[in-house]
């Protein structure tokens, strides 16, 4: 890619915008699965510095819908831990077959970088997830197919302003370094790790994965998949990570629940209920504020709702 897409102060240069690190990112849906997410989607630009959408939902994205920031597009590789979902080699790649009542549905790396030089402004390999029970041997396949996936998209990648992070897929320390030393000095323009939500509750791991990986890649920017509560998010801050993306702040308000007051609990909460508290929720993970007349409105809300809930 021409030029360099981080300046002095670590900003992500897209063609929709700056990105400015650290980055908490929104996961958002497309489609009719998820209404709350079209709700919150208008207050995106206001609340957040990019949103991160999955290859499933992207395809169902319309022009006329698309968030006025930067839009993120992983490989929504996570669907292979599904059931009656493949991960099979084809031509040295890797792919996965998703069998359905209409036939086998299959997700080619060439499909989901397509799909990103089209509407994305950052896009991610496509990469298969390694479950903390997988065997050995089949965690080195799957790590070997993402690996092969990376280094064809950025070969066959056409939109030169485009940025392409590279993931890793590892289950410890050494075997995340084995990865990412396939990526460095090869042109990528940032690195995500993906893989950690099922080891979440292993801090000690996730801290060890993310230090390895931030030594061997220098400054490029690192991204961490799927991890959103604040909590975790600053302690991956604090060891080096510009980027992280997550759906918690809605699926804790679709439950009533609120991150800054782990007592806050509404039961079978309204549409609005979960508009206000997702806000809040996301207002929190991003550090900006919400606009005075929302932030009153949340205020009384919380305020009204915690007296019915004592």
């Amino acid at each position: 890619m021409d030029g360099n897409l981080l300046t002095e102060s670590r900003n992500l240069i897209t063609r929709r915008g700056e990105v400015t690190f650290p980055a908490y990112l929104p996961v958002t849906t497309f489609g009719k699965k998820y209404p709350l997410d079209q709700l919150i989607r208008p207050y995106l630009p206001r609340l957040a510095r990019g949103v991160m959408v999955s290859y499933y939902y992207a395809k169902q994205m319309s022009l006329e819908l698309m968030p006025k920031v930067p839009i993120f597009v992983d490989s929504g590789g996570f669907v292979s831990l599904f059931k009656d979902v493949k991960v099979c080699t084809k031509n040295r790649l890797g792919i996965i077959e998703i069998a359905g009542d209409s036939g086998v549905e299959v997700i080619h790396p060439k499909e989901v970088l397509e799909l990103q030089e089209a509407i994305a402004d950052v896009g991610f390999t496509l990469d298969f997830p390694i479950p903390p029970s997988m065997p050995l041997q089949d965690a080195k396949k799957r790590q070997k197919l993402t690996i092969a996936n990376a280094h064809w998209a950025l070969e066959n990648r056409r939109r030169r302003d485009l940025p392409l992070y590279a993931c890793i897929q590892a289950w410890d320390a050494q075997s995340a370094r084995t990865c990412v030393k396939e990526y460095v000095q090869c042109g990528f323009e940032g690195i995500a790790i993906g893989g950690l939500v099922p080891r979440s509750r292993n801090l000690e791991l996730v801290l060890a994965i993310v230090e390895a990986v931030r030594e061997e890649i220098g400054e490029l920017p690192l991204h961490v998949l799927g991890l959103g509560h604040p909590a975790m998010v600053r302690r991956l801050f604090s060891v080096g990570v510009d980027s992280v993306d997550s759906s918690s702040y809605v699926k804790y308000a679709v439950d009533g629940k609120l991150w800054s007051d782990s007592q806050f609990q509404l039961t079978n909460p309204s549409p609005t209920d979960r508009l206000n508290l997702a806000l809040y929720n996301l207002a929190i993970a991003t550090g900006q504020t919400l606009p005075l007349s929302l932030t009153e409105k949340m205020f009384q809300f919380v305020r009204d709702k915690a007296k019915v809930c004592n």
